[in-house]
């Protein structure tokens, strides 16, 4: 006769509770072999694991955690889920980096109670639930284990060599500066440092004490300070087109950031310029000491002989009208650059009749940065070109063309 008897569960245990078509659901068992806690359940139809954190104790029992359920969606067995997430058997979040995890996420989501792991998905962050696909959730604690490395081993040594100058019977730790470590240092902060002057000088030692093959005084050294250039060069670009995307007229930003790099402005001359003022008073004012005449930069020559003004607007600027004047390709310029150039001309005349009596002017140089030519059709492209190049007192340059001369430089430098 056959033993239908349901085996004893050993007490303290998490074993098989029910079992369906569907899924399998686990309690925890108390010392006296009693079902007390669902703690997990893995589903049969669909690749998904639910775990339930609990602590258990005779006398205080269950005692749920802050994350009530955890949820691995594309494993089908636990002995699937790779080894960062799981020991043996166990799935756990709660040691080691994955604690300091979590111990931080908890002080940014204070409400957070179920943790997602997507083997498959995509990260995300709710109130109470924190989504991370496996390859986010991997990186960041290995991220948080490096970290802690560095940390662990700079601790040891710093200690160490402190001792080491109190004892004999210790040892002073040596260290190496190894390959990719100033890179990873620098790679921690955001590209606004703020270096002293001890700074550079340590960043200068440790070119001075490399290897002649990797800094040298020619060839190597010029590819050095050319990599330093470009890179220079793109972070400009990138800021540049930040504010190519801006949709408002952004004309104060604009100004900033041409007082910033003055070399931008500097290269549409043909000579050699120096920033004089930005927003400088070209004249112009009434009896009342209104109506001044005030020009976005002005510029002088290396040889203080003459002066360039150089207005600026944005790029938002319409510089041709949408509809053609007469069918089917001949266009007018539109108001926004007329309006503009009329501006130009004032500020020239005022310039040279007021200030031409205190200064040394002969026929300053008029430059207006405007709009965006690679928008324009191939007709509009030919009439702003015919007007821009019978235009004689006004240089006409627009935002996309001056981004190509940054481009071309950085080109010039990476070659």
């Amino acid at each position: 006769m056959a033993d239908n008897t349901i085996p004893e569960i050993e007490p303290n245990t998490e074993a098989i509770y029910k079992e369906t078509e569907n899924k399998v659901e686990w309690q925890y068992y108390d010392e006296g072999s009693n079902p007390i806690h669902l703690s997990k359940v893995i589903h049969k139809n669909k690749p998904l694991i639910q775990i339930y954190p609990f602590s258990y104790n005779s006398e205080r029992g269950i005692t749920k955690k802050r994350v009530q359920c955890i949820e691995l969606r594309g494993w089908e067995k636990v002995k699937e889920v790779p080894t960062s997430i799981r020991t043996g058997e166990r799935i756990g979040i709660t040691a080691g980096k994955k604690k300091l995890l979590m111990n931080y996420l908890y002080k940014q989501f204070p409400d957070f109670e179920k943790l997602v792991i997507d083997k498959n998905g995509k990260s995300r962050f709710t109130k109470k639930t924190i989504t991370f696909s496996y390859g986010d959730y991997d990186s960041a604690l290995k991220a948080i284990n490096k970290e802690t490395r560095i940390y662990e081993i700079r601790k040891k040594t710093a200690i160490t060599n402190n001792l080491a100058e109190l004892t004999s019977k210790i040892s002073e730790i040596k260290t190496q500066l190894s390959k990719g470590a100033v890179n990873y240092f620098l790679s921690a902060y955001s590209d606004d440092y703020n270096l002293s002057n001890s700074d550079i000088d340590s960043i200068l030692s440790i070119l001075s004490v490399a290897p002649v093959g990797k800094v040298s005084v020619t060839d190597n050294f010029i590819q050095t300070k050319d990599k330093i250039n470009v890179a220079y060069l793109g972070d400009v670009i990138e800021k540049y087109k930040s504010l190519m995307k801006v949709s408002n007229d952004n004309e104060k930003d604009w100004q900033v950031f041409f007082e910033k790099h003055g070399w931008i402005l500097a290269s549409l001359f043909p000579f050699q310029v120096v920033l004089r003022n930005r927003e400088a008073y070209v004249g112009g004012k009434t009896i009342e000491n209104k109506e001044g005449r005030v020009v976005d930069f002005l510029f002088q020559n290396g040889f203080r002989d003459n002066y360039s003004l150089l207005e600026i607007k944005t790029h938002k600027k319409a510089i041709i009208k949408n509809r053609p004047y007469r069918e089917p390709d001949v266009y007018s310029i539109h108001e926004e650059l007329s309006g503009a150039i009329s501006q130009c001309l004032d500020q020239k005349n005022i310039f040279m009749t007021e200030m031409g009596q205190k200064y040394k002017i002969l026929d300053p140089k008029v430059v207006l940065v405007i709009g965006i030519k690679s928008k324009l059709n191939d007709s509009q492209k030919n009439c702003f070109e015919l007007v821009r190049s019978n235009q004689k007192n006004v240089e006409i340059v627009t935002f996309d063309e001056l981004l190509d001369k940054i481009n071309g430089l950085r080109d010039i430098l990476k070659s």
